[in-house]
């Protein structure tokens, strides 16, 4: 008899923790804000501080280019946020963008980085190309079109 009081204990216990687990997950319950939405104030938008770019040109066809940004970011607080790519003419622009929380207390050491970005070359004329890259220049050639034929 006691073996069957004491299951039935531990049965209903089980169903009472369980029951308090479940009404602490609320549908109303709040999200964590979007970093994107500016308008609360909490965060800070920046670029990142690139230091140099490398073209890599990939040996395929129709050919690949990547770009190798390094660079740094000025505290252990800030992420890179989003990477905006743009074409203008012959020059392919690119824009390494970061956030932070704008009341967190932070290391005062900079974080280095790197990214590779592809760029999307397929379709265009031989040339010479321009890379900006949060201000920092670069050029890359193709010697024939890049266009399956």
């Amino acid at each position: 008899m006691n073996k069957n009081l004491l299951i039935l204990t531990a049965i209903i216990a089980g169903g009472i923790i369980m029951g308090i687990a479940i009404s602490t997950l609320s549908v109303d319950s709040p999200k964590p804000p979007d970093y994107r939405d500016n308008k609360t104030g909490k965060f800070i938008y920046g670029n990142a501080t690139v230091e140099s770019i490398e073209i890599i040109v990939l040996e395929s066809f129709p050919v690949q280019i990547k770009v190798n940004a390094s660079g740094y970011l000025p505290d252990g607080c800030t992420k890179i946020d989003e990477i905006v790519k743009g074409k203008e003419g012959d020059t392919f622009l690119v824009t390494i963008r970061t956030v932070r929380p704008a009341d967190a207390f932070c290391t005062q050491a900079i974080v280095p980085f790197q990214e590779m970005i592809s760029l999307d070359v397929y379709g265009l004329k031989a040339g010479i190309y321009n890379v900006v890259v949060n201000g920092i220049k670069a050029t890359f050639e193709l010697k024939t079109d890049n266009i399956l034929k």
